[in-house]
């Protein structure tokens, strides 16, 4: 009698909450937000997409859950810190995830949600500011600054066209073709001295001037 040749079970690892977000990030990383579904999650874990339900509550808990993820990569201020240190690695952290992850970056907003890691890191930047003198109100005023400025930086470069990684011809190639046709010369200039920039470098030269004015208030 011959052997049955049906497909063989599938691969049934431990799954857990944990598991799922973290191979959900990667699959967001390397093929987009679009490409997120249960069941091409599921196959990626070789497990059954049912399985999953049992952990996420569906494609929008998932979501969520890759929002709390990205918090929890955010650096959380040292208590012992310097309110300097503590506000400059909050905001770099918070930029850097659009560097690391920046299909899922726009989801640290977009959700319509605050996670525990979320309020965790705001709690311990907002403790460094009462420890330098600022009362919890003042504090709150000076994070949703800060939080604006180092989101809205990471936002704003990855909606850049040209990738940081470009050349020289490459930028100049790049900024020529988003210009109008009949711009006249000084005001090619402007676009050049505008956008020909280092970003690292613009980002730091912004936070110091932020936290210039945040030592003046203290």
């Amino acid at each position: 009698m011959a052997k049955s040749t049906s497909a063989a079970p599938r691969t049934r690892g431990k799954l857990s909450r944990a598991r799922i977000l973290e191979a959900a990030l990667e699959l967001v990383d390397l093929d987009g937000l679009e490409a997120l579904t249960m069941r091409r999650l599921a196959d990626q874990l070789k497990v059954d997409p049912m399985s999953l339900y049992n952990h996420v509550d569906g494609k929008d808990a998932l979501l969520d859950g890759i929002a709390e993820a990205l918090w929890n990569g955010v650096q959380l201020p040292d208590g012992d810190a310097d309110w300097r240190q503590a506000l400059r690695g909050f905001a770099t952290s918070l930029r850097g995830m659009a560097h690391a992850h920046p299909h899922a970056y726009p989801l640290l907003m977009a959700r319509g949600i605050m996670t525990t890691p979320e309020l965790q890191a705001i709690d311990g930047a907002m403790g460094a500011l009462e420890r330098a003198g600022l009362n919890r109100e003042q504090a709150a005023e000076m994070i949703r600054t800060l939080f604006a400025y180092a989101v809205g930086y990471g936002m704003l470069e990855l909606s850049t066209p040209t990738p940081a990684s470009a050349d020289r011809t490459e930028q100049i190639v790049n900024l020529t073709r988003t210009l109008p046709q009949d711009a006249p010369f000084h005001l090619v200039e402007v676009a050049r001295l505008v956008c020909d920039c280092d970003m690292d470098y613009q980002f730091n030269l912004g936070l110091d001037l932020i936290l210039t004015g945040l030592e003046a208030r203290l």
